[in-house]
């Protein structure tokens, strides 16, 4: 049984800098009546900044909408700063996608 998915946004995003950013969303299958967490994973072009957001309830993301955190996490550097994590860049580093 899968307990988990992995997708990779192939849309090309850039923020005000020109930019490119990455993206990927984890996915988490749990029975029915749990709450679902999800993870937004993303990197920069050069390969030089990693992170992640993750919301323990899908009902916890104030953003609701993926283009408008997206672009946050892409245009307002001292929020970004504060999801950069080790442990997404090794996420990146796996044949995954």
């Amino acid at each position: 049984m899968i307990t988990e998915e992995w997708t990779y946004h192939r849309t090309k995003r850039y923020d005000k800098n020109r930019m490119r950013w990455h993206f990927a969303t984890r996915y988490f299958y749990v029975a029915e009546g749990e709450d679902e967490p999800r993870e937004i994973y993303f990197r920069n072009d050069d390969s030089t900044e990693y992170g992640m957001l993750r919301f323990e309830r899908l009902k916890d993301n104030p953003y609701r909408d993926h283009d408008q955190i997206v672009t946050k996490i892409m245009n307002n550097k001292p929020f970004r700063k504060s999801l950069h994590t080790e442990d997404a860049a090794n996420i990146w580093r796996k044949d995954w996608k």
